[in-house]
């Protein structure tokens, strides 16, 4: 993994628990906003993460 890589991954888990916290306040369940929100938040981050991998391969 490269530090770009790395660092897409940590911004969209951050990112998923700010948004996660935020929808969890909405819908009052903050617990289940979070954990949903950070799941979401890795999987964006995991996402960019191999399309800047495979970007440098092509």
């Amino acid at each position: 993994m490269t530090k770009k890589q790395t660092y897409s991954i940590a911004i969209g888990t951050s990112l998923g628990i700010s948004l996660g916290v935020t929808f969890g306040a909405i819908t009052e369940n903050v617990a289940m906003g979070i954990t949903y929100g950070s799941l979401l938040g890795t999987l964006i981050g995991v996402i960019i993460a191999f399309t800047l991998k495979n970007k440098k391969k092509s």
